[in-house]
């Protein structure tokens, strides 16, 4: 009976480590997959610049003057959704 439940005992420690490396790799993967997804809003945003002719440099207010880039890439660092997905 003893040698069942350190059998046990073992199996579930081992499970535990397990459960943690594959939380560690899904945070690795969201925060690739989160850096992935910034970089394709920000293809797609200065796409737009170019598509509305605003680009390289912005034509209208509130960023008139600033770079497509620049811009584009502030509004992506806030939501990947900022031009579409």
């Amino acid at each position: 009976m003893k040698v069942a439940m350190l059998v046990a005992v073992v199996a579930l420690a081992g499970c535990q480590q397990s459960t943690e490396e594959v939380a560690d790799e899904t945070n690795a993967t969201l925060a690739v997959s989160g850096t992935d997804e910034v970089a394709a809003c920000i293809t797609r945003g200065v796409a737009y610049f170019k598509e509305i002719g605003s680009y390289p440099t912005l034509k209208s207010a509130p960023n008139k003057g600033r770079s497509a880039d620049e811009v584009a890439t502030e509004r992506c660092n806030r939501s990947s959704m900022a031009f579409g997905k």
